[in-house]
Formats: C-alpha cells, sequence, structure tokens
C-alpha cells in the first residue's frame, strides 16, 4: 500500500506493516519474491520514492537479495530493530517449566490451585470450523469489553481491529490453525487466548481477561493451559510477539527483525532510516 509523507515522498509499504513484525516476501525462495517486485518497480510507469520493508532478518535471504536488487541503483538504509520473545516448548510442558524461574513456577501453581478451589474450568479449541468461528469471537469480544483494554477503549472490541481479527480467525481456522483457551466460571469466560500455527510455531495473537477477576492471575492461566496444549500436540515454539517486560518470564530467547528502507533518490530519507545497511 502507499502513502505520502509530509515532506512529499511516496512510501510504499507491506499491507501488514502496523508492528513492523511482518515480512512482505513469502514463499521458500524469498529471493525470487524480491526478483519479481524489483521487476515490477523498475518499470517506468512505477510510481515511489520509498519502500519500507519491515519483518527482515538481517543476513537473511531476503535482505540480501534486496541488497543485490537494489543497492546498485538505491539508496539503502536500515531501521530500527524490532524485537520479540520466542519460548522454546522443547521437552514438554515440563520442559517448559524447568526454564522458568522457581519463583515463576510457585506463583503459577498457586494461582492453578486457587482456580481449582472456585470451581473454573477450561475450554481447549483446536481446529474449529471456519462455520463457528463467528461464536467463538463473539466470545472473545465479550471477555474483551470486560477487560481493562476494553474499559480503555484499547481493545480488540473496537474499530477496525475487531474487523481485522474477525478475518483472522475466520482464515485461520479455514487452514485448520486456530488454537484458542477459555478460563470459564460458571456459564461465563473470564479469560481468552488464541493465536495459530505455522508450520512448528505457534504465533500468539491476543490475551485479555475479565478486569473484576484479575486477582485470579487468568491471564497466566490461559498462557499455561495454551502451553500445555501446544507441547502435547508437538508444537516446538511460541512466538509471543513483540518484546514487553512480562513476556521475559515466559521466553528464554528473542528473534529481533528490521525493517530495510530502499530510497529511490537519495533526498528520501525517512525519519527512522539509522544507518546504511549492512550484511
Amino acid at each position: 500500500m502507499a502513502f505520502r509523507t509530509h515532506a512529499g515522498a511516496l512510501v510504499l509499504t507491506p499491507l501488514e506493516a502496523g508492528w513492523g513484525l511482518a515480512s512482505p516476501f513469502v514463499g521458500p525462495e524469498p529471493g525470487a519474491a524480491v526478483d519479481a517486485l524489483a521487476e515490477v518497480l523498475a518499470s517506468p510507469a512505477a510510481r515511489w520514492d520509498v519502500l519500507a520493508l519491515s519483518g527482515l532478518r538481517e543476513g537473511g535471504q531476503a535482505w540480501g537479495a534486496l541488497r543485490r536488487a537494489f543497492g546498485g541503483r538505491a539508496g539503502l538504509a536500515r531501521g530500527a530493530a524490532t524485537g520479540r520473545r520466542v519460548a522454546s516448548l522443547e521437552g514438554g510442558y515440563d520442559g517448559f517449566l524447568g526454564r522458568r524461574s522457581a519463583a515463576f513456577r510457585s506463583s503459577l501453581r498457586r494461582a492453578q490451585r486457587s482456580a481449582e478451589r472456585a470451581g473454573l474450568r477450561y475450554q481447549v479449541v483446536s481446529g474449529a470450523r471456519p462455520d463457528e468461528t463467528e461464536a467463538l469471537y463473539a466470545r472473545i469480544l465479550d471477555v474483551e469489553r470486560r477487560s481493562w483494554k476494553g474499559v480503555a477503549g484499547q481493545g480488540i472490541d473496537e474499530g477496525g481491529a475487531t474487523a481485522f481479527y474477525g478475518m483472522m480467525i475466520r482464515r485461520l481456522a479455514v487452514r485448520g490453525a486456530l488454537r484458542a483457551v477459555f478460563l470459564v466460571e460458571g456459564e461465563r469466560e473470564v479469560a481468552y487466548v488464541f493465536g495459530g500455527l505455522f508450520g512448528d510455531t505457534y504465533r500468539g495473537l491476543q490475551v485479555s481477561y475479565d478486569r473484576d477477576r484479575a486477582r485470579l492471575a487468568p491471564g497466566n492461566l490461559v498462557q499455561a493451559r495454551m502451553i500445555r496444549a501446544l507441547a502435547e500436540e508437538g508444537v516446538t515454539r511460541y512466538d509471543l510477539g513483540t518484546v514487553m517486560d512480562y513476556k521475559d518470564r515466559w521466553a528464554e530467547d528473542g528473534l529481533s527483525t528490521a525493517t530495510l528502507y530502499v530510497m529511490r533518490r537519495a533526498r528520501w530519507v525517512g525519519p527512522t532510516a539509522t544507518r546504511p545497511a549492512s550484511g
């Protein structure tokens, strides 16, 4: 998609560039995708001043292919890196817990015992049918409205986020890749977590809980139950997304990617371009 900056530069970005996580080059041969992009943009009819290409690993195949395709006839600059947290599920649920701190394990066990005494139960959703997703998403949004995010107007129950995640859930279901866990109290859900599978990796998308039940640590409970279910399924990696302090307790390693800026004319240098690309 394209937009113009205040300086008048026409910038092309991937369709999903909100968090700077996703790469626009999909497939087993990213170099071929880069070559196809370069061919299209070399056309005299192509209108652009800057490409902002996110989610790239420095030194990776797409990164190298971009340098080869554009390095001799355009300016290149590396934007700020975007970090994320990834937890290993090697060794199953017990292996995951073994890599957590003693304080983390103790706190989680206390929360699980409290939930059991309170009569809370889990519902694990694995491979929902597409015709089930509307009802499932309604349950998610019901929890979201009662969460601190929903009350503050920052949840996925408002604006474009509602439609975006609704479409994503349905498309994941079509692929058989949707995974979700609900924490249920009586007849009402008090927490949820959902995401999707890609190969041996689960990508967490959203987690939220009823703010009136915060003392039960419902977010931690659904995360732990999801990890148990994924480990039983043979999933080996849990990508928790963008770096946040609380995620450090759940993951032992990280993945870092960056945005590469390709400038058709040297004077169009974006404010986030920090240094020449290398590698």
